[in-house]
């Protein structure tokens, strides 16, 4: 059966898996890209990184529009409040979370004899419970509306505060430095609102009569915040006058990290490869998924391209165990895609992927040469 024959043969699910290769092969170069432009935008800007004092009198024009590196404590401003709950809190972030009381409509497939009341049809079951939900439900898509009516609007909505000033020292923090807080911590209070009808209890707000048998279309809220007065951040961006904004390196990609705690220049920009290097192994990982289920789908594609080189040979997919030799190609694969994105910035790096990504080759192709020596 020729290449030809067995692709007309197993169309469908070759199809599926050239898709499935293109797509991780695309992931994967895209993710090496990324890599390799934020490493070297990021030793760029150390380069080039000055460190501040955060509670200096005058600030020297001389560093303006450079990249600066600071820590101290955060200032607020004004505080962020949520009057009808007696919240004032002095954090850069403050954010309400609304849940309502709704029914919710489940399904169960071929499913009878359930313990709960429900609706069956032949091929299915609709039953209905009560939940807090974050989103609407909209009932009016349910199989039975009667009795199952959802509010079509939630009374509050969800929203997150944002503080108009914060500085580091007498170093304000622009609109992005501010978006990167994103460790939210519950806002705990004992203080109760004014309003007999919402009630405390357990750190959340209910709107209702009774905690304990809430009615739909009640609602209850979670505040939590992020970034609280006083405590120790170290930043570095651009210095523009007394504010700092993103810096862009000659790249394009702009630097500008966060972090908790008091760190140094060297060390906070450690920790930004740190991170850098967990989401590049995570692209690369679910890039490796994607090829080897590829591989897989076109294994026998692969067998009858792979049977006809005499030293790969053995490389080639058994028809009954294919998983052991697919999961060596596809890693060949995704290193070799790796490589080439680090040939022009890191030649010793794509040289290692090469290696690494023929080194099953050689192997097997060593085999066969022993193998007919032998014969």
């Amino acid at each position: 059966m020729t290449l030809v024959e067995a692709f007309r043969r197993n169309w469908l699910i070759a199809t599926f898996g050239i898709i499935l290769l293109l797509v991780g092969a695309g992931l994967l170069f895209w993710n090496e890209g990324r890599a390799v432009h934020t490493i070297m935008s990021l030793d760029e800007a150390l380069d080039i990184a000055v460190t501040l004092e955060a509670n200096t009198d005058d600030i020297e024009p001389t560093y303006n529009g450079r990249i600066v590196h600071i820590n101290g404590p955060l200032i607020i401003g004004e505080p962020l409040t949520e009057p009808d709950y007696n919240i004032q809190v002095l954090a850069v972030k403050l954010k309400r979370r609304v849940q309502m009381y709704q029914w919710v409509e489940e399904t169960v497939e071929h499913n009878f004899g359930e313990s709960v009341a429900s609706v069956h049809t032949e091929d299915r079951s609709y039953y209905y419970i009560r939940e807090w939900r974050d989103h609407l439900i909209d009932s009016r898509n349910f199989y039975i509306q009667t009795g199952h009516q959802n509010p079509r609007q939630f009374p509050i909505e969800s929203k997150v505060q944002i503080a108009d000033a914060v500085y580091v020292g007498r170093y304000e923090l622009g609109t992005k430095i501010k978006d990167k807080f994103k460790s939210f911590v519950e806002l705990t209070s004992d203080t109760r609102p004014e309003d007999p009808f919402i009630k405390l209890h357990l750190g959340l707000y209910y709107h209702t009569n009774d905690i304990f048998n809430p009615e739909i279309g009640d609602i209850r809220i979670l505040f939590t915040f992020a970034g609280l007065e006083g405590e120790m951040y170290t930043i570095v961006g651009k210095l523009d006058k007394n504010k700092i904004v993103p810096y862009k390196t000659s790249r394009g990609i702009e630097v500008l990290l966060v972090y908790p705690g008091e760190h140094s220049l060297t060390q906070v920009f450690k920790m930004e490869h740190h991170a850098q290097r967990l989401a590049a192994w995570a692209f690369r990982f679910v890039g490796w998924i994607l090829v080897f289920f590829g591989v897989t789908c076109t294994s026998k594609l692969f067998y009858k391209i792979l049977i006809q080189i005499q030293f790969l040979s053995a490389l080639a997919p058994d028809p009954q165990y294919p998983v052991g030799t697919n999961m060596i190609l596809s890693l060949s694969l995704t290193l070799i895609i790796a490589s080439i994105a680090w040939i022009l910035h890191r030649p010793m790096v794509a040289a290692g992927l090469i290696c690494a990504a023929a080194s099953p080759f050689v192997w097997f192709a060593r085999g066969v040469s022993i193998y007919q020596r032998v014969d």
